[in-house]
């Protein structure tokens, strides 16, 4: 079974070499390759790759910018990427967390390459040690960032705040709780003076840095799955 791989890279010299690279491998095959990231949903359509591997050295490395320019590959591709980037630790972390990219650099060695497409393709999603370190360092500061605020909060007040961090009206919470929906207001607006924020929206923005949606792995693990039922 062959790992289908498309490459996007500006350059001829680096597309040639990445196939290059990818030749030492019988179980990858080069099925497309573009020199335009807008070519991207073409070359999906065209060839259907399982992966793309996608030269993004030229994007400026390490700002908020450059973390939307990569958003906007994956959401061309909607395949698993594997990146080649330069060392932008911010944008890196934004990078991860998408949950389809595996980030290589420019010193990479042909069994690095071959090694990450392999592991992509089988539904996993490889990450360098101090990268997987500064992920684990940086949610967990988030999360008892979120928690310091809760413990502001009455113990009533966390019970309004959960239900209001799942979108819940205050009638909807008054029946929940058992109280009066002139309480509930009372409380909506003593949570929000003690956190400091503005509206009920800002409530749910907040809850849910503490606890974030699930990454799109499970789009690796469906065409892992896909690939080996063909």
């Amino acid at each position: 079974m062959h790992t289908k791989a498309a490459i996007i890279a500006a350059e001829a010299l680096v597309r040639d070499g990445i196939r290059s690279m990818l030749s030492a491998d019988c179980t990858v095959k080069v099925v497309g390759e573009t020199a335009n990231f807008a070519d991207i949903p073409q070359v999906r359509r065209r060839v259907d790759p399982d992966l793309f591997i996608i030269d993004a050295s030229g994007l400026r490395a390490g700002s908020e910018a450059h973390a939307r320019q990569i958003r906007s590959l994956v959401d061309m591709a909607d395949r698993p990427l594997v990146l080649l980037a330069e060392e932008g630790v911010q944008s890196d972390m934004e990078v991860l967390r998408l949950g389809v990219c595996v980030l290589q650099r420019s010193r990479m060695s042909s069994a690095d390459l071959v090694s990450s497409v392999r592991l992509l393709a089988a539904g996993y999603l490889p990450v360098e040690r101090h990268l997987a370190q500064q992920l684990a360092h940086r949610a967990l500061e988030e999360r008892a960032g979120v928690a310091a605020h809760i413990r502001l909060l009455t113990p009533r007040e966390r019970e309004v705040f959960h239900l209001l961090a799942r979108g819940k009206s205050n009638m909807e919470i008054a029946t929940s709780l058992t109280l009066a929906k002139s309480t509930v207001k009372t409380h909506v607006q003593g949570i929000l003076k003690k956190l400091g924020l503005a509206s009920r929206l800002e409530v749910v923005m907040l809850a849910h840095r503490q606890v974030r949606p699930p990454v799109r792995s499970t789009m690796l693990r469906q065409r892992a799955r896909a690939r080996t039922a063909a």
